[in-house]
């Protein structure tokens, strides 16, 4: 049952589906175009854990709204580029992530991680003048 469909009312078609599974088969198109744009750039991992499931898929249509609100506010921003989601999402990422990196106390243990936040504590030291 649903909130719309209070009894199991059949439909009088001749396969007497469900009017509920009806109403749901003609309405799920924009689930499943949500699921398969989200699908394309998706921060799901394999977890038997359900609040991480919710957790990710929760990050994933934030983001998807946030980047259909970018692109309605900003058309023009690389508007020649095929891949437009995926650098808004990359930028987003470096956004959220870059302030934490520069007032890390530690340096990471591996080389790699600790040369990139080096790099990036350096960048946020030194002002470059943006050229014109």
């Amino acid at each position: 049952m649903s909130t719309l469909h209070k009894d199991a009312e059949i439909s009088t078609r001749e396969d007497r589906k469900p009017n509920m599974i009806l109403d749901y088969n003609a309405t799920k198109g924009g689930v499943d175009n949500l699921d398969k744009v989200t699908g394309t750039y998706s921060t799901k991992r394999m977890t038997a854990r359900w609040p991480l499931v919710i957790f990710f898929n929760i990050i994933d249509v934030s983001a998807y709204n946030a980047f259909v609100i970018f692109a309605e506010i900003f058309p023009e921003w690389n508007k020649s580029k095929l891949f437009k989601r995926r650098l808004f999402l990359e930028e987003l990422g470096k956004a959220l992530v870059v302030p934490h990196i520069e007032r890390r106390q530690h340096m990471p243990r591996t080389p790699a991680s600790a040369a990139t936040v080096r790099e990036i504590q350096e960048r946020a030291t030194t002002s470059t003048p943006v050229p014109e």
